[in-house]
């Protein structure tokens, strides 16, 4: 029974980390290819609704967003590797300790569950900080909405830069407007 009701807990996937994987997909930086720069995705991406623009900008934005790429890609092998060496050294401590006293499986199942618990938020903050980076780059370099501006291009950086670091909960208190304002110069009330 314990098992059964681990395994229903285990089954439904975290709603934030699906978005955070369905951006990464779509934006080139993570699926099949991983490190494909000329891959589907990556060329999907890069090429997302912006015929306009100069090509200086665009192999700017190219260039930015395979670095975000590789950074992610170098992150998220540490990670794993990290993962799993201190998964391995566990485990040899639980054997160290099973000559000792005895140690069930399901002991050893619980402690590798949570040391996966554990790592999978470090994973999660990763994901996280990585479409942020790559949010600010789109919003810099490709979005439409830059054509037109009710505010100077330092507002709307401080803005957006606030906006994407904060995804969570966006709204600004009291200080946070002021310095937001003092920062992009323009009113409280605009902000």
């Amino acid at each position: 029974v314990l098992s059964i009701r681990g395994i229903q807990e285990e089954d439904p996937p975290d709603a934030q980390l699906m978005r955070l994987d369905n951006m990464l997909l779509a934006e080139g930086v993570s699926g099949p290819e991983k490190r494909g720069r000329g891959g589907p995705m990556a060329v999907a991406a890069t090429s997302g609704g912006c015929p306009n623009d100069n090509s200086i900008e665009h192999s700017d934005y190219r260039a930015k967003l395979s670095q975000i790429r590789q950074i992610y890609h170098s992150e998220l092998e540490k990670y794993e590797q990290a993962c799993s060496e201190f998964t391995t050294h566990v485990m040899n401590l639980l054997r160290e300790q099973s000559r000792t006293r005895p140690i069930s499986p399901k002991e050893i199942e619980r402690m590798v569950n949570i040391i996966h618990g554990k790592f999978s938020t470090i994973q999660m903050q990763l994901k996280q900080s990585t479409c942020e980076a790559v949010m600010i780059l789109r919003s810099r370099f490709l979005d439409a909405r830059r054509k037109r501006r009710n505010f100077s291009k330092q507002a709307t950086e401080v803005l957006n830069e606030y906006f994407y670091s904060h995804l969570s909960n966006p709204y600004p208190s009291e200080e946070a407007k002021e310095e937001l304002a003092k920062k992009g110069g323009i009113t409280v009330s605009q902000v």
